[in-house]
């Protein structure tokens, strides 16, 4: 099979769903080509089957035949119990042999296959899929290599003079933490610090925090949502119209909402928004999203300067040589995602998050939840706290002990009151393997 045949033999049998063009132009028969073209076949049936379900979101989410036919599509580890996707999420079959091939395909001739992925498939397909993901149109966009990348390029490169002063939380991510402080050094901005309760009654009791904060001399105010150290959803769109009514500005860190949120990030009311599609999104480690409002593009430095003739959004993509074929190994991912739904996913994982709740619950009841058990107030990340216990040792115990991948966090310098132990099932995760991990829980705990 030559490289024309295969080529019209992948677009033949996949529709929709062929390999990547500068892959399958590149491609002879190998191993790995009949590997990549296999599981994206495969992809494409379970799509076809998927599509066709039309039941409401909260039936599927507790039909375990119809995500047992997801998790097939992915490669995951069977000596681990992974219940740490609030970290990364593993990719499709699909994505991952591309990412093989895709790699083959470039470090063989990299001087015409870089430009190449990049100009006939990252800069039109991904973009366009990455787009649709997030609500918007393409030219809206930058393809960024993760959350950090995206919010940094907001935090350090928005104008701002000493005494304009930015308003976040002590629960917000490190890294933009780290990126204030340094603006704050740098520049002399000031910083204001919101401290939620944890958990928090209400949407109320939060954005009144914020509100109390927001004045005058306020130029951004950073949110995330939800956050990464207490899985806390915010009243964005309330947040977001007490800063605008002073004239300040919005950037939203969407990391752990991207993929489970419904309807366009315009819907937001927010003015920047960054996220990793290596989490919900599942693509492979390596591809992130900013968007901005059109109107305020031209004013925000890059991280690092693009050539003169760079315009819009495609100001903040360079980055000089990368591995270009990670974003067109996207394209199943996002295919997939695309299929099963936001809402499907997160009634999906909601039902999760219930069960394990319940569980915990039962096993534990002096147990401390980082949110109240309300949809509107909780994302797909669930914390939980004993007293007196450290949940470092716990989650070392079941790794090692029962192979359960979870994870202990704290920020002992900015936020001391976080000591949980941090729970994030995926979609495909079924109740039985929930029932396992409290079950080890138990144990985990005896002396």
């Amino acid at each position: 099979m030559d490289r024309r045949t295969f080529t019209a033999a992948g677009a033949a049998a996949l529709g929709g769903l062929a390999m990547p063009r500068p892959i399958a132009a590149a491609t002879q028969r190998t191993d790995g080509a009949d590997a990549a073209l296999s599981a994206l076949t495969s992809l494409r049936a379970t799509l076809d089957r998927l599509s066709a379900d039309q039941r409401p979101p909260e039936v599927v989410a507790e039909d375990e035949k119809f995500w047992a036919d997801v998790r097939a599509q992915f490669v995951l580890r069977q000596d681990v119990l992974n219940l740490d996707h609030g970290w990364t999420n593993p990719t499709t079959k699909a994505a991952l042999e591309l990412v093989r091939e895709g790699a083959r395909v470039l470090e063989e001739l990299p001087a015409e296959e870089l430009p190449r992925m990049w100009y006939e498939i990252s800069n039109t397909n991904v973009r366009e899929a990455l787009a649709e993901a997030m609500g918007v149109p393409p030219a809206e966009i930058a393809l960024v290599r993760n959350a950090t990348e995206g919010m940094n390029t907001v935090i350090l490169g928005l104008p701002m003079r000493a005494g304009d002063e930015i308003v976040f939380s002590a629960h917000d991510y490190y890294a933009m933490l780290d990126a204030l402080d340094q603006r704050a050094a740098r520049d002399g901005v000031v910083l204001k610090m919101v401290h939620p309760p944890v958990p928090a009654p209400s949407m109320d009791a939060i954005a009144a925090l914020y509100e109390a904060q927001i004045g005058p001399r306020t130029k951004l105010v950073l949110l995330t949502n939800p956050s990464n150290l207490t899985g806390q959803l915010l009243p964005v769109q309330r947040i977001a119209a007490a800063a605008h009514r002073v004239g300040a500005e919005v950037v939203v860190d969407g990391a752990q909402s991207l993929g489970l949120m419904e309807g366009s990030v315009r819907d937001l009311d927010c003015d920047y928004y960054a996220a990793s599609a290596h989490k919900w999104l599942s693509t492979p480690v390596g591809m992130g999203v900013l968007w901005m409002r059109p109107e305020h593009v031209a004013k925000v430095w890059p991280v690092v300067p693009p050539g003169l003739a760079a315009t819009g959004m495609e100001r903040f993509e360079m980055i000089g040589t990368a591995p270009s074929y990670v974003e067109p190994a996207s394209l199943p991912a996002l295919s997939l995602h695309r299929t099963l739904r936001p809402d499907r996913k997160a009634a999906r994982l909601r039902y999760l998050q219930q069960h394990l709740r319940k569980g915990i619950t039962a096993a534990l009841p002096a147990v401390k939840f980082y949110t109240i058990d309300d949809a509107a107030m909780a994302g797909a990340l669930l914390h939980m706290e004993l007293p007196g216990v450290d949940m470092k040792p716990v989650q070392k115990k079941l790794r090692e002990e029962h192979q359960i991948l979870t994870q202990a966090m704290g920020e002992p310098a900015r936020a001391p009151e976080i000591r949980s132990l941090r729970i994030s099932p995926n979609v495909y995760t079924t109740p039985g393997e929930i029932d396992r991990f409290v079950n080890a829980l138990l144990r985990a705990l005896t002396p």
